[in-house]
């Protein structure tokens, strides 16, 4: 893990506020980002990443309304937590894109519950779903996550009776 993270810093190192990222550079700061989400992680690796990796006024965010984005200190018990609720939880980079300071990943997400998930009673049935997330960087770190993940997908799949 730590070497990711050095990777990552030495591959940010170079980049300025508002400077274009190449491909390259994009691959290098997220990879340790979404290594975070290949469970299991310890709750030291997620404060460890998150204080490395984002920015201290980060915002995570999935709608527009209030209280639809959460900062650095609720991403870490929110990442921290899928350790438990989907001890199996993978997150596979499909495709990158990058525009000046944004990256896009296009990405897909599948686990096992270990319990309910968002009110669908346990019954040990995996899921996977896809997820888009638009990352800012500045000066080498996240600033801002908008993210989208197919959760009602999910939650079909994990209803879904076995033939």
């Amino acid at each position: 893990m730590k070497s990711i993270l050095a990777l990552a810093l030495l591959a940010a190192a170079p980049l300025a506020s508002g400077q274009d990222l190449t491909e390259a550079q994009a691959r290098a700061l997220i990879a340790p980002w979404y290594s975070l989400f290949n469970q299991p992680v310890g709750v030291g690796a997620v404060k460890a990443m998150h204080e490395q990796l984002l920015s201290p006024d980060y915002q995570s965010c999935w709608g527009v309304l209030p209280g639809e984005c959460w900062g650095r200190e609720q991403s870490m018990k929110v990442v921290g937590n899928f350790a438990k609720s989907i001890p199996d939880m993978k997150f596979d980079i499909k495709e990158v894109l990058v525009s000046g300071n944004r990256v896009v990943v296009r990405g897909e997400v599948s686990g096992t519950p270990s319990g309910d998930l968002f009110g669908v009673p346990y019954a040990g049935k995996s899921f996977r779903i896809l997820a888009i997330d638009i990352q800012t960087i500045r000066d080498g770190k996240m600033v801002q996550t908008y993210h989208l993940e197919n959760w009602l997908s999910a939650l079909g799949q994990l209803r879904a009776k076995q033939p």
